[in-house]
């Protein structure tokens, strides 16, 4: 009896997800000759997207690394903020791990105007659609502004 309930333990412990499978990406932010970048990392470390912004142009890009296999032969991309989207043209940029689809949203894009705490911040490439992690939205404003602001 004490065998059984031993295994079944660990049976309900290795059916648990684990801490580093759950985890979300994390936001950084930095802001260095007059380009604004925040970046989204994976629980490993990998970079999973970037939202950059240089003055004067102020166009914000958004390069997402984990969509470039989905990205082949994509001209528009769909990038939606809570309840507002907008499709716009996308590209794929770079080669192997730093393969990136790449959308260059237009200077001041209105759907940052309505940008709320709770928003969720998705791409959608040839029907394959990723969330950011949580703060997304933010992270752009706080990019957008520091940008526009220079």
């Amino acid at each position: 009896m004490r065998l059984l309930l031993a295994a079944g333990a660990c049976a309900l412990v290795l059916a648990a997800p684990s801490a580093g499978s759950a985890q979300q990406g994390a936001w950084t932010y930095e802001y260095t000759n007059g380009v604004a970048t925040a970046t989204e990392r994976d629980d490993r470390g990998r970079t999973t997207a970037t939202i950059t912004c240089q003055a004067p142009a102020g166009d914000i890009v958004l390069s997402d690394f984990t969509l470039a296999r989905a990205a082949r032969r994509a001209t528009q991309s769909e990038v939606r903020i809570g309840a507002i989207a907008v499709l716009v043209p996308s590209r794929l940029e770079g080669r192997g791990r730093n393969r990136a689809l790449t959308i260059n949203l237009p200077q001041r894009p209105p759907i940052l105007a309505a940008v709320q705490p709770t928003d969720q911040l998705s791409v959608t490439v040839n029907s394959q659609s990723r969330t950011l992690s949580e703060g997304a939205p933010q992270k752009m404003k706080e990019v957008a502004y520091a940008c526009w602001g220079s």
